[in-house]
């Protein structure tokens, strides 16, 4: 797999386009009616809340309401399970941080599905957005009906969790062989496609890597997953353009992704583009503001550089709100009492 793309910046402008970059869900956040509103970042531990909103495209006045019921999955079974509100919206509380899932049902059918990334602090926002109706009626014996992110045979179905699970054990070759297999019988599998490249990505195969993430995208052009693992692998390769590109489709692709913000921010910055950096790394801050703490540090680097100490100690000084058991504690108070009121 060793081709190069060569289309890919046509594709994307169509999406940046077309997707507003400054939406904000502050509505669903307050309105939720939830015990936690969705997107806090307070959960220590072993445990996190997972929680946002299910939205099902094109079931805007149907009745009966369907029944959206999120479940968290370990080893393939269901552990723990929520319904979402009349706004979609679904808070589980107390979910273990690693080795899990997150699955939809829509009226007891399965509709999507996939793995949720491992955490050591704070808590998971995940949305979807479901195409509706979801169940075809022409569907063949050994076909699982309900609409994934792709939708597979059962035993593609199987095939995909090993290969998942060979990847997550750094067994690549296994994990390779798995994902191959799957696509060889079926080429339009856009979340095989990522995983696979994520697979290449971990083993340091950035050519194919970056052959796979493509792929997914010409097959869904809006795919989250594979949109910020390309800009990711563009960043760390320093082509600064494609990351730009792509990283502003993945904020797009996903408005309240502060990881999307983040590597945008931080891409903006090695491109000699600060002014467009700040708003990206405040914005991080923001959807995520505990686990992006660190953010304040950069921006603090960045103020301090341009003689904006003022605007420096402040960003000291909401670090230190978040993180006052700093081993540099000292020192940044020191310089915010220096220059916070200069």
């Amino acid at each position: 797999m060793n081709w190069k793309p060569r289309i890919f910046l046509a594709i994307s402008i169509a999406l940046v386009g077309t997707t507003p970059l400054v939406a904000q869900d502050d509505e669903t956040r307050s309105a939720s009616g939830l015990p936690t509103k969705i997107g806090e970042n307070t959960a220590p531990g072993s445990r996190m809340n997972v929680s946002g909103r299910i939205k099902l495209e094109g079931a805007e006045g149907v009745k009966p309401t369907p029944i959206v019921t999120v479940h968290i999955t370990q080893g393939g079974n269901s552990i723990q399970r929520a319904t979402t509100n009349d706004a979609g919206i679904y808070l589980i509380q107390g979910v273990p941080r690693q080795n899990i899932g997150i699955l939809v049902e829509v009226n007891g059918n399965e509709v999507a599905r996939q793995p949720i990334t491992s955490s050591t602090i704070g808590n998971q926002r995940i949305d979807m957005t479901i195409p509706w109706p979801i169940i075809r009626s022409d569907a063949k014996p050994g076909v699982i009906v309900a609409n994934k992110l792709f939708q597979r045979t059962a035993k593609n179905e199987e095939l995909f969790e090993k290969a998942l699970a060979a990847g997550k054990a750094l067994e690549t070759k296994k994990a390779v062989d798995l994902f191959n297999e799957i696509l060889t019988s079926e080429p339009k599998d856009f979340v095989a496609w990522t995983e696979l490249g994520t697979v290449y990505f971990r083993a340091n195969s950035l050519d194919n890597a970056e052959a796979c993430y493509f792929k997914a995208i010409v097959l869904r052009s809006d795919y989250f997953a594979a949109l910020i693992n390309l800009g990711k692998l563009y960043l760390s390769r320093k082509r600064l353009d494609d990351a730009i590109l792509v990283l502003s489709n993945a904020v797009a692709s996903n408005l309240t992704s502060a990881e999307a913000r983040h590597y945008l921010g931080e891409t903006y910055l090695q491109a000699k583009k600060g002014s467009l950096a700040v708003p990206q790394l405040n914005e991080a801050i923001r959807l995520a503001p505990a686990e992006k703490a660190d953010l304040h540090l950069r921006l603090a680097s960045l103020y301090d550089a341009a003689g904006m100490k003022a605007k420096a100690a402040a960003e000291y000084k909401m670090f230190l709100e978040k993180r006052p058991e700093h081993p540099e504690k000292k020192q940044l108070e020191k310089y915010i009492a220096e220059n916070l009121s200069k």
